[in-house]
């Protein structure tokens, strides 16, 4: 990753990111002592955007630490955001984005007033557009394992303008129908950070990093 204007945690600097890597890796519940080794592993790999999902334990403690550790490397962002409330919270600890997983219109409005990146979960249209009227960029179509690529497919006919990342239960395995048609990326979690939990050398952790990364590279 480049140490320009991409790097430079604002919220357009997250957006370029974004639109280049294409790939969120999701940690939930990821052991403390664990946590700079899986972080090594997905830098290794070529992962730029990292989650923690703050429905976890020392979840906020765990953001502060990654954005030191993964400082000029990568972004890294909080998810499960409910509220401006949570987004407070994310922002003291060093949130660089933020995740929902629903239409937060007041988690929106926090990041928007404080130049945060911001990944909005939604599933049906109307959840879609009313999180683009508030000002979303990227949308995370979430759960995107209760739709099939055909659903993805279907709202890029009214809306061929959306970008849209999915989320919940992808992986390298059954992303590439979702790209085919015409999703620009993915949140990956349980079937990337669950992975190793005792091998320190994080291999498939890294073996599907990779996968993902190369899944999603642009020509």
């Amino acid at each position: 990753m480049s140490n320009g204007d991409e790097m430079n945690g604002s919220r357009l600097g997250f957006e370029a990111a974004v639109a280049q890597h294409r790939l969120v890796a999701v940690l939930r519940g990821v052991a403390d002592s664990g946590l700079e080794g899986m972080i090594q592993a997905l830098l290794d790999s070529g992962v730029r955007l990292i989650e923690v999902a703050c429905s976890t334990p020392n979840a906020f403690e765990q953001v502060e630490r990654l954005v030191r550790f993964a400082k000029g490397k990568a972004f890294v962002g909080a998810g499960t955001i409910l509220n401006a409330e949570m987004a407070a919270r994310a922002l003291d600890a060093g949130a660089e984005f933020l995740v929902t997983p629903h239409v937060a219109l007041d988690a929106i409005e926090f990041a928007l007033a404080h130049d945060l990146g911001i990944l909005c979960g939604a599933l049906t249209p109307t959840e879609i557009m009313t999180a683009r009227a508030a000002g979303v960029r990227f949308i995370k179509l979430f759960p995107v394992t209760d739709v099939s690529p055909e659903y993805v497919k279907a709202l890029l006919g009214p809306y061929p303008d959306l970008e849209l990342l999915v989320v919940g239960g992808v992986g390298s395995h059954n992303l590439a129908p979702y790209l085919k048609a015409g999703a620009i990326g993915a949140g990956v979690g349980g079937s990337l950070t669950r992975l190793d939990a005792n091998d320190p050398e994080f291999t498939a952790v890294k073996r599907e990093a990779t996968a993902l990364v190369k899944l999603l590279a642009r020509d």
